[in-house]
């Protein structure tokens, strides 16, 4: 067999497994979130890390740990986002990062960050980039409002522009690399956020977005008075993004390869069903949480979601051995427990990789593998 043949081969017997994964045993995480660090140099309102606990910090993962344990996450893994906290506030993101691509067959790395360490993403980008030319790298950024008014929710002096300049870094740095700016609509922005959107893309030359809802999550509950208000704003703004995705106003994910427009679709599908669920929460599909995906805490306590308080272990209990863990007693417990409870919530992440693997959403998904699927 040639070199070529046996390349078709094998990419043909890892789709079959990771499609076999995805559909019937669900068996193995195809992506996971790990929460770097706790430290951030942000003080948003809503998030559900209370800074005031001591013992909110302690503990990370060494880089010894993230090697140990990034060698046993399963056959079907391909993304891992890195997240906190502020990611890059770990001067070692580098490293951890290139654990990952050694040690797994991940495609992609995500980092969900402030954008407040432009020279930091710099680097990283410029390390990595040298060393693993074929893989990707996803960075979501976080702008709320213009200017200070940004800086006012985040309680981070010049961030607005930092953030801003980190994003261009990414847009300048070749194909491999994606970065996108993210609104999270909540009670502080929500008076303006279509504002804020319209002024991004028409007059800072913004041209990647999407949006994500605000979530009771740790200690952060959102206002019931203002709920009404936050789901009209998200309404819209995830409208115009998904107008202007279509009149190729915005970029998203490249609409040229077939994983580009899937994800496109995904989000459009996710929009939709989170806009439904935030004033009237109720069970639409089931939840893989736990299953295809999950999270690990900056000190390795493994959680089926974000938002979802019942612990699956500890890495460092399993001897770092990951599968050993997903395949224990509280895993699977939590499993059943997420299946016979019909557990839902408009936590992004997860919906994901429900959307990929439901059934139901699969005639949408379909149409966008055509390139003239709409």
């Amino acid at each position: 067999m040639t070199s070529s043949l046996r390349e078709i081969a094998e990419r043909a017997a890892d789709f079959s497994s990771f499609a076999k994964n995805i559909y019937v045993t669900r068996a193995n995480p195809v992506s996971f979130v790990h929460f770097v660090t706790n430290r951030c140099n942000a003080r948003c309102d809503f998030c559900f890390i209370d800074f005031d606990d001591p013992t909110t910090r302690a503990g990370e993962l060494t880089l010894d740990e993230i090697d140990r344990l990034s060698r046993t996450l399963g056959a079907n893994l391909k993304n891992v986002n890195l997240t906190g906290g502020e990611p890059f506030a770990r001067k070692d993101l580098i490293d951890i990062a290139r654990l990952y691509f050694r040690n797994t067959n991940i495609e992609s790395i995500f980092i969900t960050t402030n954008g407040s360490l432009p020279d930091r993403i710099e680097r990283f980008i410029a390390d990595i980039r040298a060393e693993f030319p074929d893989r990707k790298l996803i960075f979501s950024f976080s702008i709320d409002a213009l200017g200070e008014k940004h800086d006012e929710i985040r309680k981070l002096k010049g961030l607005f522009e930092n953030c801003l300049k980190s994003f261009r870094i990414t847009r300048q740095s070749g194909d491999n690399v994606f970065g996108n700016i993210s609104i999270t609509v909540s009670a502080d922005n929500c008076a303006e956020a279509v504002d804020t959107y319209d002024a991004l893309v028409g007059e800072y030359g913004v041209d990647a977005m999407t949006a994500v809802i605000v979530r009771d999550a740790g200690i952060y509950k959102t206002p019931e008075p203002v709920k009404r208000d936050i789901q009209t704003a998200y309404a819209e703004v995830t409208r115009r993004i998904v107008r202007d995705m279509r009149s190729g106003r915005l970029v998203g994910y490249n609409a040229d390869t077939l994983q580009g427009r899937l994800m496109n679709r995904k989000n459009e599908i996710m929009y939709d069903l989170i806009k439904a669920m935030y004033l009237a929460p109720g069970f639409i599909s089931q939840c893989y949480a736990g299953s295809l995906f999950g999270i690990m805490a900056h000190n390795g306590d493994v959680y089926p979601c974000e938002i979802l308080d019942r612990p699956l272990g500890n890495v460092r209990d399993w001897n770092f051995d990951w599968m050993a863990l997903w395949r224990g007693a509280a895993a699977q417990d939590a499993r059943q427990w997420i299946h016979d409870t019909k557990c839902h919530c408009t936590y992004e992440c997860a919906w994901s990789f429900n959307i990929l693997a439901n059934y139901r959403y699969l005639p949408r998904m379909a149409a966008a593998g055509l390139k003239t699927g709409l």
